[in-house]
């Protein structure tokens, strides 16, 4: 994947992002909320969106590639009478409904009063607005449909794909069943599973496959991002999958709260592009349990007790520039680039953390239960 298509690049990719044009128009606002996370990388700090809300919390959208943030801070009363009552931060993000090739950019605004939801594992949910080129219809980039919950939690609408057999088992069981497997389908995990959900409504073909990170060939491509002549390309080994085998869909609502974050590749800057992150396994949501754990069913919806979520604190960071580094999200383990989650909790949001914390290494030296491959 890429956010740009040039002359130097190994092969096509499957989803493009173009940057608007410097005399670009801009549509109306809207109201959404988004929910977030504050990373530490190494040298840097930023904001992974998990999910924007939108259409009057009847649709959500997943980022594919994203920026890093701006922030406005307040400036005391006591100092400027003109400067902003409340922190503001400015993020862009690239969103892109299910197997559509090109991105469209959304510049989402949120303040430091808008904050609705704090979660478990540090993530945090904000009212929002949002905004995309006028030309473009926003309508036709949603992931799907969300829906609110009783307890003010949101949850979205999203499909498990097996065969018909299996589909009806789970449908009487009432259960469904995590799996060990990593992102990329060819090892085990030790210490975590994951129930496997995506937002394609069907699978359909090899390049359905190959969207929730599967391949009749067992393998899938990436390519890096770099200022070499010719960019360089690796086949990943993933899972080897049939269309033939996943069939059947079943619909399902799962909670914003229990869905893990997914992992990101770094794209370094470029010339003449800036640095990007890009989310691995668009088309892909997972929630991370504890081994063994299985999902119950409710009147369509999943949940997990509690005591059965696994949280890690950081998740992995491949670095795009090298092939080892287009790896690594993919498989989870042995990770050499992460970037650490804050746990930020009532007490503390994301503004006043980064006020308090400013050019402060906040990579360095920390110690976490790293994923673990079965051996």
């Amino acid at each position: 994947m890429s956010s740009v298509a040039g002359a130097r690049l190994a092969g096509a990719p499957i989803r493009t992002s173009p940057a608007p044009a410097s005399n670009t128009s801009w549509g109306r606002l809207h109201e959404g909320l988004i929910k977030l996370r504050l990373c530490h990388a190494r040298g840097r700090s930023y904001v992974l969106p998990d999910v924007l809300i939108g259409f009057e919390g009847t649709r959500f959208f997943i980022p594919s590639f994203f920026g890093p943030p701006q922030l406005v801070f307040k400036v005391p009363h006591a100092r400027s009478l003109f400067g902003p009552k409340h922190h503001v931060a400015t993020l862009t993000i690239d969103v892109a409904a299910p197997r559509a090739a090109v991105a469209t950019r959304v510049v989402v605004e949120f303040r430091s009063d808008d904050r609705v939801r704090v979660y478990d594992d540090g993530a945090q949910l904000y009212r929002c607005t949002y905004r995309a080129p006028l030309a473009m219809k926003l309508s036709e980039q949603v992931a799907g449909e969300c829906v609110s919950l009783a307890d003010g939690d949101f949850a979205i609408a999203v499909f498990h794909h097996t065969t018909a057999a299996n589909a009806a088992l789970i449908n009487l069981s009432g259960e469904l069943w995590s799996s060990a497997r990593n992102l990329a389908g060819t090892e085990e995990l030790a210490n975590v599973s994951h129930l496997y959900f995506t937002t394609l409504p069907t699978i359909e073909d090899e390049a359905d496959l190959r969207r929730v990170a599967m391949s009749s060939t067992a393998r899938v491509e990436f390519q890096t991002t770099s200022d070499r002549y010719r960019e360089a390309a690796i086949a990943v080994p993933v899972y080897e999958g049939s269309v033939d085998a996943r069939g059947s869909a079943i619909r399902f609502l799962v909670p914003l709260g229990i869905i893990a974050p997914a992992h990101l590749l770094f794209h370094p800057m470029t010339q003449p592009e800036p640095a990007y992150y890009e989310v691995v396994g668009q088309e892909i949501v997972r929630v991370a349990v504890k081994p063994g754990v299985a999902g119950t069913i409710a009147d369509g919806k999943v949940g997990v007790a509690p005591s059965g979520i696994k949280r890690f604190s950081y998740v992995v960071e491949g670095d795009a520039s090298g092939l080892d580094g287009l790896v690594e999200p993919v498989r989870e383990a042995d990770a050499f680039g992460v970037a650490y989650i804050e746990p930020l909790d009532d007490g503390l949001d994301l503004f006043e953390f980064w006020q308090a914390n400013k050019n402060r290494d906040l990579h360095s030296g920390r110690t976490f239960e790293a994923r673990v491959l079965r051996r």
